[in-house]
């Protein structure tokens, strides 16, 4: 009811609702290959944040930045 209060709407009818969701994301250019921050060492980040909206694509990042995190740990406890 609220949309044909609108100019031009009078008689506008929902066929089917929908919905939009927007997500804040980080510049992937900021982003290694690695998915570690540019500006900050040893911070990895994936899926939503990185701007996916696949749950594969999601999984599969968190799978790669999981491991580059831990080799990055593992690495730098041995020195």
């Amino acid at each position: 009811e609220i949309l044909r209060t609108m100019a031009g709407m009078g008689a506008v009818e929902i066929v089917r609702p929908g919905y939009d969701v927007e997500y804040d994301y980080v510049n992937p250019q900021s982003l290694t290959h690695t998915l570690e921050t540019k500006s900050i060492q040893g911070l990895y980040l994936a899926g939503q944040i990185c701007g996916t909206t696949g749950y594969e694509e999601a999984a599969a990042q968190g799978i790669v930045a999981g491991a580059n995190a831990a080799k990055s740990s593992l690495s730098s406890s041995s020195s």
